[in-house]
């Protein structure tokens, strides 16, 4: 709508993550060294967090189209599933079959790729992109894959990306033997004011800007105020002002414009600037903080409080799994159990009605006149209480052939 009326063939502002529109600051020169480094030198777990819309995904794909041809890599996003679902992914991701397989077939069928792979002198990357989703037991099935080795080289190379979440998350006790494997850490902070600057000049060149005036210093100063100089929060702060600039008829587009955009969208992002640091733990330089510990402290507890409810599911269904296993195994086929469950049944029956009769039998026997010959105390309360129980096991066989049969005759 506005690509005409500002001279541009392309919209540079779009949200999608378009390697050719990566602008390269500090952080994410960095962020690139740390992967290029992890690759070369076959590092086994790289973690890369960052806030929301800072661009890691970008920055990834932009590594993906730079890859050395000896890798192959696999990409996963993903992430809110349980260690044998993953598994299965990571196996469908490098196009291995795994119909039939339970989760240690899997993983057999995944080590064998692997030692294929480095016979070939081929090295194999797993990406995995929105991390902090990942479950802690699926952390740990991940851990547990990388322990997949030669006696000298990493058989498969991890890398990690999420928000900061994801860096919290790993500071957890359960998760320090996975900690201790990250060799690789980077944090992808915000872009400072002349940088955010250079970014919005950056997409209108690669946009076809002729000229980057479109955007005044006061409408630059006002999108870092608003925006933390994250990429994607810039984006939607641009995009929304060429859109207000084209319908007022503004060629330039200045701090008011911005101001109004950010009362228009009700987005007054970072007035209080970045949330306070918190300490290190196990990771090295590079990091910024995300939000207060006590908000983490909350959501961590959440979280185990979720994973031991999913855990505890998990184990009842395998419970119950295990069951029908012994009991398919027990019965064996479906024919012979059901037949098994008739002859049962037949049997109960014919066992039931001689019991019955008997008892009918010597009833009938000693019924004299009532006058001459009084029924003994508690007779009939003793027919009815043997006849009542048989009664009772004769309806539960035959509800058990019942709930086995009935699904064969819908």
């Amino acid at each position: 709508m506005y690509k005409e009326y500002y001279g541009l063939t392309d919209k540079p502002f779009n949200l999608t993550p378009d390697p050719d529109y990566l602008f390269m600051s500090r952080g994410h020169e960095e962020a690139y060294t740390h992967l290029e480094y992890a690759i070369a030198e076959q590092k086994g777990f790289v973690v890369i967090t960052g806030e929301i819309g800072s661009g890691k995904t970008t920055l990834v794909h932009y590594f993906l189209n730079r890859i050395p041809g000896d890798v192959e890599y696999g990409l996963i996003n993903q992430t809110m599933v349980q260690p044998r679902e993953f598994v299965k992914m990571v196996c469908r991701e490098f196009d291995l079959s795994v119909d039939g397989l339970d989760k240690t077939g899997m993983l057999n069928l995944f080590h064998e790729f692997l030692i294929k792979k480095f016979g070939e002198r081929k090295r194999v990357v797993l990406i995995v992109d929105e991390a902090q989703n990942l479950p802690a037991a699926t952390l740990e099935e991940l851990r547990m894959l990388s322990n997949l080795e030669s006696t000298k080289h990493h058989l498969i190379q991890i890398i990690l990306l999420g928000q900061p979440e994801l860096k919290q998350k790993l500071r957890s006790r359960r998760l320090e033997q996975f900690t201790q494997r990250v060799t690789v850490y980077w944090h992808l902070a915000g872009m400072d004011r002349d940088e955010v600057e250079q970014y919005i000049r950056h997409r209108l060149h690669i946009a076809g800007a002729r000229e980057n005036t479109i955007f005044n210093s006061e409408a630059i100063e006002a999108i870092f105020k608003h925006s933390r100089g994250i990429p994607r929060l810039i984006n939607i702060l641009c995009d929304s002002a060429l859109v207000h600039g084209y319908a007022d008829d503004k060629k330039i587009i200045d701090g008011a414009c911005i101001e109004e955009v950010v009362r228009y969208r009700d987005i007054d992002i970072a007035e209080n600037g970045e949330n306070p640091e918190t300490p290190e733990h196990g990771f090295p330089e590079g990091a910024v903080a995300g939000p207060s510990p006590e908000v983490f402290l909350q959501m961590n507890k959440r979280m185990n409080l979720l994973e031991k409810r999913i855990d505890f599911l998990e184990n009842s269904v395998q419970n119950v799994m295990g069951i029908t296993r012994h009991l398919g195994a027990f019965f064996g086929s479906s024919e012979k159990r059901d037949q098994l469950l008739i002859d049962l049944v037949r049997m109960s029956k014919q066992s039931m009605e001689k019991r019955i009769d008997h008892v009918l039998d010597s009833l009938k026997a000693a019924d004299v006149p009532r006058q001459e010959t009084p029924e003994p105390a508690g007779a009939g309360r003793k027919a009815k209480a043997f006849i009542l129980p048989a009664a009772v096991f004769l309806a539960f066989l035959l509800g058990i052939a019942f709930y086995y049969l009935y699904p064969h005759f819908r």
